[in-house]
């Protein structure tokens, strides 16, 4: 037998640092971007995020890469900043419906939503946290496109005149990426909360989203019972409305483009504080086993 003695049995109380909610939401917030971006994980998981990043990305770098060497690229057509948001949709669909119910579902299937919430994190806080980790990384691909798009404008010579006129269309990319980024956001977090299991959120919002293209369109164009019907597609919703951030409208696409703007805005706006309330009201009913 070993001679163990006891010699305190006081009680020490933790005396280094405590941080409150904000902190906590700051460090859920940075480990779920990562996870979104399959970073610290392994090599299968990084391909859907990078694929979607790069296609993202890749016109616009070789757009400002043009601009910068050719040494005259008043021949250049850039072409219209709102029609690179097409391209930037798509990646986006793909992205929220593959890559983003992994921030949600995962929690809820490993047991990890009840340790969160054991911590600082009230169940509203930990929503706003994961809402703001998806839709940063949906930023890069909403904004950082956009954003090297207007610097190739600027490099080429056609870019805004003036720094009033630069700032404007600074402020147009980034209103036009971050009403894209929670639009889609706000959805994969609601679709999310329905499940534990990633594949079966990927599917939902993969088949919801095809679901209201098709019958928004269907009733504005097949049905022609109203264009204001056309709202119901979430996929070109959120397209219209980064066109109305630009004073144009879709005169190309399907007929959300003569729906009024404040009608369209209203629509949007409305869709992702519908999203964010069904989200929090199904967190709210959801039993948390330690």
């Amino acid at each position: 037998m070993t001679e163990a003695r006891i010699h305190d049995r006081g009680y020490l109380a933790y005396d280094g640092p405590r941080h409150g909610p904000g902190h906590a939401m700051v460090v859920l917030g940075y480990h779920t971007v990562q996870r979104v971006l399959g970073l610290k994980r392994s090599n299968w998981q990084k391909v859907m995020p990078a694929i979607t990043l790069l296609i993202a990305f890749v016109p616009a770098i070789v757009f400002i890469g043009l601009a910068a060497l050719l040494p005259d690229s008043s021949d250049l057509d850039l072409g219209d900043p709102t029609g690179y948001y097409w391209l930037i949709v798509w990646m986006v669909f793909l992205f929220t419906s593959f890559v983003t119910p992994e921030a949600i579902c995962t929690d809820r299937r490993s047991g990890l939503l009840g340790l969160y919430l054991a911590s600082p994190l009230s169940r509203d806080t930990y929503l706003a946290a994961k809402l703001a980790a998806i839709v940063t990384v949906l930023g890069i691909m909403t904004i950082g496109p956009t954003l090297l798009m207007l610097i190739a404008f600027t490099l080429e010579g056609s870019g805004p005149d003036g720094v009033i006129d630069w700032l404007t269309e600074l402020g147009r990319v980034l209103a036009s990426g971050l009403a894209m980024a929670a639009f889609w956001g706000a959805l994969s977090l609601a679709v999310s909360s329905f499940t534990t299991r990633r594949a079966l959120a990927s599917v939902a919002i993969f088949v919801s989203l095809l679901v209201s293209a098709a019958v928004g369109d269907g009733l504005a164009e097949g049905a022609e019972v109203g264009d204001s019907f056309a709202l119901l597609n979430m996929i070109t919703l959120p397209l219209e409305t980064v066109y109305r951030i630009y004073g144009e409208t879709n005169t190309d696409g399907p007929p959300i483009g003569e729906v009024g703007t404040l009608l369209v805005l209203f629509t949007h706006i409305g869709l992702i504080v519908a999203f964010g309330a069904f989200a929090r009201w199904r967190y709210q009913r959801i039993e948390v086993t330690g």
